[in-house]
Order: structure tokens, then C-alpha cells, then sequence
């Protein structure tokens, strides 16, 4: 019981010192690495094949996910964006054809309206948020498990791609992870692309 209370006291501060690094980026430097952050994103081998991509609307000092989402959809992805369902604890993903379509749900985030639920096990790839990241996949959510719940429960043979966005002041040298924790596959930041199963890429 001691090591899981260590483990959790550990995440808890990851993600206090996360938060602080993060909001401490100064608007226009971080305008400029949402920028590219997009760039590297679209260029990945994984988004270009994509036809359904999951988002998720940022809020705060998350990396600007609107206009990724407005570019996608210029480009005729599928978007598809997470509705928290707080009787469940579980997201539930719906597609959207534009932002217009967004509404103010769970703790202020942007969700889309409950019109076009789609399965889970039609998306290609998840965007995905965090706080903290290390070079294996490790993550630092915030804490309510909803994304585990959701990847784990997604049953087809080829997972979708699990992409997480993050400025490189979120990459840190280890992230405390349990074992119902979902690595992600790759880190795409302002500085690059890193394969958490490979090498990173520039």
C-alpha cells in the first residue's frame, strides 16, 4: 500500500510542477509552438493515412488544438471529439463537421453536441492530451483515467494510433506509470516527433 501511495504522490507532483512549467510559456513563444507542433503532426506518416482522427479541445495551457481541428477538417479528416459522460466515467466520441458544433461541458472543455456518436474502434488515430511524457510512453494525465478507459476498451485487431501533443518542456526523463496505464506511441512536440517504439525523428 505504501509504494502505490508513494506512486501517487509522485504523479500528484508531476503534474503540480507540469502545470507550472507549462503556464509559464510565454503567449507568443507558445503561439509559435502550437504552430509547430501542428506542422510536425500533419507531416507524420501516421496522420497522413488517417481517415478518422480523434481530438481533443484544449483549454488553458494546452497546446491550441482548435486549429488543428479546423485544418483537419479543411482537409477532410474525419474529425471526432470526446464527450465526458459523468455517470459512467467513461468519453464518449462523436463526430464533428465543424467547431460551431462545440458546447461548453465537464470542468468548461469544449465538447461536441451528442448527435454522431461513432465506436471507438473506427479511429485511427487519438490525439491525445497529458502533462508529462517520458521517451517510453509514459503519461501524466489528470488523473480521472478516462482515456485508459476508453483505449482499453477498444477491441479491434490494429489500435488506433495513440499520438500525445505536448510543448518539449513536458518531455521529462521518467514518468511514474502503473500497470493500467496506457503508454502512448508516439510524442509529437514544437521541437519533433518521438517514437516511443523506435527512434525519434526531427
Amino acid at each position: 500500500m505504501i509504494a502505490v501511495e508513494n506512486e501517487q504522490a509522485a504523479k500528484a507532483s508531476l503534474r503540480m510542477e507540469a502545470i507550472r512549467v507549462r503556464d509559464s510559456i510565454d503567449p507568443e513563444i507558445k503561439r509559435l509552438k502550437d504552430k509547430e507542433i501542428q506542422n510536425n503532426l500533419f507531416k507524420t506518416e501516421e496522420f497522413i493515412k488517417a481517415k478518422s482522427v480523434m481530438f481533443f479541445a484544449s483549454i488553458r495551457s494546452e497546446p491550441n488544438t482548435l486549429e488543428m481541428i479546423q485544418s483537419a477538417l479543411n482537409i477532410e479528416k474525419t474529425i471526432v471529439l470526446p464527450r465526458v459522460n459523468l455517470k459512467t466515467r467513461e468519453l464518449e466520441p462523436y463526430s464533428v463537421t465543424g467547431l460551431h458544433e462545440l458546447v461548453l461541458g465537464y470542468m468548461d472543455i469544449p465538447e461536441p453536441l451528442p448527435e454522431r456518436r461513432v465506436c471507438a474502434d473506427d479511429i485511427d488515430i487519438i490525439v491525445m492530451p497529458g502533462l508529462a511524457f517520458d521517451k517510453s510512453g509514459g503519461r501524466i494525465g489528470y488523473g480521472g483515467g478516462y482515456y485508459d478507459r476508453l483505449i482499453s476498451a477498444i477491441k479491434k485487431q490494429h489500435p488506433p494510433v495513440l499520438a500525445a501533443i505536448a510543448y518539449t518542456q513536458q518531455v521529462v526523463e521518467h514518468v511514474p506509470v502503473m500497470s493500467h496505464d496506457v503508454r502512448v506511441d508516439m510524442i509529437v512536440t514544437d521541437a519533433g516527433v518521438l517514437y516511443c517504439r523506435g527512434e525519434s525523428a526531427a
